[in-house]
């Protein structure tokens, strides 16, 4: 079963090609653009402190950009330098504090009302009771 916050980006990412995420904490970031759900988090034993696993919250942020990065799925250094035809579509606002239990704690609507967040999260809940 995949880690929630990588269930939340394919699914959100799965919708339109142009949609990237970046993650931050602090206006430090954590994850340049991407599409790469493999840097969201630590998603097997031993991984050290990836994506959101190495603060105790971040904030994800989506992006629809104007055009595709040149074909590659990594951009570094565009946190601070979107352009002006950028869409921002939305924020995850994430903890994983030191009880080991992570948590959507945050987003906002335009999230859940177009790409179907909330109804995301429950499925994963739910499937996650039945393991």
């Amino acid at each position: 079963m995949k880690p929630l916050l990588v269930e939340v980006l394919d699914h959100i990412l799965s919708q339109e090609e142009k949609l990237y995420y970046v993650i931050s904490c602090d206006d430090e970031e954590l994850v340049a653009f991407t599409r790469d759900t493999s840097l969201a988090c630590n998603q097997k034993e031993g991984d050290e402190y990836e994506g959101v696993n190495a603060v105790d919250e971040a904030r994800i942020e989506i992006y629809r950009k104007k055009e595709k990065l040149g074909g590659i799925d990594i951009a570094p250094d565009l946190i601070f330098n979107l352009s002006e035809e950028d869409d921002y579509i939305g924020f995850i606002y994430w903890t994983n504090f030191n009880d080991g239990v992570e948590r959507l704690v945050d987003n906002s609507c335009k999230l859940d009302d177009e790409y179907g967040l909330n109804q995301i999260t429950r499925k994963w809940e739910e499937d996650y009771r039945y393991l």
